[in-house]
């Protein structure tokens, strides 16, 4: 029926969806009706419900009507049933009842809807439901002909049995189109099927829907109960209004299998798998693009680089001795002076020479303790000391000690 676009609003400073229709769809409406369409959008402006999809303002440009509206940052039912299969119980009751109490406080103002499906309800990033397109059925209904305006709104599918048979679109019409809905996101289904949309018709008009647990066996029959009032072919058979039927979905209790993981509390309830990201409003000029790594990158490299020059420094110093280790420094020997050593020094022997000797005259034997004197010998006795040919140079040999002769 229309391009939907996201756009800015400049003067508020906010998201915000155009919604253009068609150009074939635009000629299709005579003039008469343009301010017909205008004074719906503005009643549908007036409804404040946080479950509705708010419209913001209406007009024409380039020869299309657009409207527009609240952006909502989610997905259509549609696209959920299509991507994550059957819904749980719990979604379900909770998606029909935000629903139900959207189109009974419409109905309270004199507005009914006339093309619930699951195209027209968004669901948000937090779980919430808002119906969209609401009075655009209804408007569109009035200033085209019937067959066109079927066909534009084209889910024949959704609409009521009295409808379809050529009655105006009613609360209990809305009712209905909701459980529809409903029924097709608890079995991922709808409960006919059928090669045209005129044979599937034909079925819905001939007999009742089929029990929901026939295509949804893990279904409470709770809610196949209440979805099957809400699903009467008579109109007087279906709940009395929408708050008598958001009451009964409340009333059923989801089986204990089906029930999931209670959130936080003050936490939003979350779709399976459908986690997207929000459309942010730049604020002050882009950023420019860096050339080069940023200045924390620069920095965190320099603290690595220090870092590792410290610890090879700190090792270089252990490996050396240096710190607190216990290994003493070596010191140079320093070359021996002409001072004799101690008595660590071995006393090396000398050879006695050749000079003939006196017999010496017996002398007593050495004490043990004391080492014995050496014996005077005649004026041609052996010189006190001698150079040992293997000590070292500027060293002097004590005097050798004869032994004494018996």
């Amino acid at each position: 029926m229309a391009e939907v676009w996201l756009a800015e609003d400049l003067r508020l400073g906010r998201w915000v969806a155009v919604k253009a229709l068609h150009a074939a769809l635009t000629e299709a409406i005579d003039p008469e009706a343009v301010a017909a369409f205008e004074r719906e959008a503005r009643v549908v402006a007036r409804l404040q419900h946080p479950n509705i999809v708010a419209v913001y303002d209406a007009g024409e440009f380039a020869g299309r009507r657009y409207i527009v509206t609240e952006y909502v940052h989610g997905y259509t039912l549609r696209q959920l049933i299509a991507t994550q299969g059957r819904l749980t119980e719990r979604e379900v009751v909770r998606l029909g009842r935000q629903v139900a109490s959207a189109l009974a406080y419409a109905h309270e103002q004199g507005i009914i809807h006339g093309d619930v499906k699951p195209e027209n309800i968004l669901v948000n990033e937090h779980g919430v439901a808002k119906l969209a397109d609401f009075g655009v059925a209804e408007t569109l209904g009035r200033t085209l002909s019937p067959a066109m305006a079927n066909d534009i709104l084209g889910t024949i599918a959704y609409l009521a049995p009295e409808v379809i048979q050529g009655e105006s679109p009613s609360p209990a019409s809305d009712q209905y189109a909701l459980a529809l809905t409903l029924y097709e996101a608890a079995a991922c289904r709808l409960p006919w099927a059928g090669a045209t949309p005129a044979a599937v018709a034909g079925q819905r008009l001939a007999a009742p829907a089929p029990p929901l647990r026939r295509f949804a066996p893990g279904a409470s029959a709770a809610l196949e109960a209440v979805l099957a009032r809400a699903l009467a072919l008579d109109p007087a058979a279906r709940y009395p209004g929408l708050e008598a039927f958001g009451a009964a979905l409340a009333g059923v209790a989801p089986p204990a299998a089906a029930a999931p993981v209670a959130a936080p509390p003050g936490r939003p309830p979350e779709l399976r798998r459908h986690t997207t990201a929000r459309i942010r409003r730049p604020t002050g000029p882009p950023p420019r693009k860096r050339s080069g790594p940023a200045w924390y990158t620069l920095l965190a490299v320099l603290g690595v680089v220090l870092f590792a020059i410290g610890l090879g420094v700190l090792g270089a110093a252990l490996l050396t001795g240096g710190g607190n280790s216990q290994a003493p420094t070596p010191v140079p020997t320093p070359v021996p002076t002409s001072v004799p050593e101690p008595t660590a020094t071995p006393t090396p022997r000398t050879e006695p020479t050749a000079t003939p000797t006196q017999q010496p005259s017996p002398s007593p034997s050495p004490s043990p303790t004391r080492s014995p004197s050496p014996t005077r010998t005649p004026a041609t006795g052996t010189p006190a000391s001698t150079v040992s040919p293997t000590a070292p140079a500027g060293t002097a040999t004590p005097p050798a000690t004869p032994s004494p002769t018996p």
